[in-house]
């Protein structure tokens, strides 16, 4: 397998976008395969340079960006619509001061480089 860096890539003509857009409408709805399983997204392709173990480890990488350990805490029990909305309300609170600690401890950073 060669090695493929970045240089190797090409950027895509109109050419290449217009032969796409003439192949899209062709297929019968019936040819179309759909991967519906509670997998999906969350399947990683093991190919010539990745071991078992690295895909584990990738595996694990993407059920953390996905939050699936959080939602399946979140679904373990039945929670009563009232206790949900004061979750949310909580957790929309944190994200908002969390943004806004964030764009406060920038702007100092800021400040302080320009000697106030």
């Amino acid at each position: 397998m060669s090695d493929l860096g970045l240089g190797s890539f090409s950027s895509p003509s109109v050419d290449d976008f217009m032969a796409v857009r003439k192949d899209l409408g062709k297929e019968k709805p019936s040819e179309v395969k759909y991967r519906l399983r509670p997998v999906i997204g969350r399947t990683i392709d093991l190919r010539e340079n990745v071991d078992v173990a690295r895909a584990l480890n990738l595996l694990s990488m993407q059920c953390a960006v996905n939050k699936v350990r959080a939602d399946e805490h979140k679904q373990k029990r039945h929670e009563r619509p009232g206790l949900k909305r004061k979750r949310q309300k909580s957790e929309r609170w944190r994200k908002r001061f969390k943004d806004g600690f964030k764009a406060t401890c920038a702007r100092v950073r800021v400040l302080a480089k320009q000697g106030w």
